[in-house]
């Protein structure tokens, strides 16, 4: 009986022994991971802070301002002032040479044969 115990518990050790290794292997690669992924963000933070010192850098007023009067041809030009809808041009030119006149027609419906008006008051 006490073989068959003896040799129980060093059973019951050697599997416990490869379940705290098998823990302990697994902590040690997370912890590997876990080092590597702060250096990745760490290195992402610095080329972020980098970006965003050349972002400023490149949208200062003053120089797209700069950047505007070498590489464009822009002139200050007076705006012209309009003061009624009349001095506005024309998108597509009138098909006559005169303006149309606004005509209003009554135009009567014929009189078929056979066919009886009938009148419907609305309104309650």
């Amino acid at each position: 009986m006490m073989r068959t115990l003896n040799f129980a518990f060093i059973l019951v050790t050697g599997l416990v022994c490869l379940g705290l290794y098998r823990i302990a292997e697994e902590a040690r690669v997370a912890s590997a991971d876990l080092a590597v992924t702060e250096r990745a963000i760490t290195r992402e933070r610095s080329t972020m802070a980098v970006l965003g010192a050349e972002w400023a850098r490149a949208t200062q007023p003053a120089r797209i301002a700069a950047l505007a009067e070498r590489h464009l041809a822009l002139a200050d030009r007076p705006s012209i002032e309009l003061s009624s809808l009349a001095l506005l041009p024309h998108k597509n030119r009138p098909l006559a040479d005169e303006p149309v006149r606004t005509a209003k027609a009554i135009v009567p419906m014929p009189a078929q044969a056979g066919l009886k008006v009938v009148a419907f008051r609305t309104g309650m």
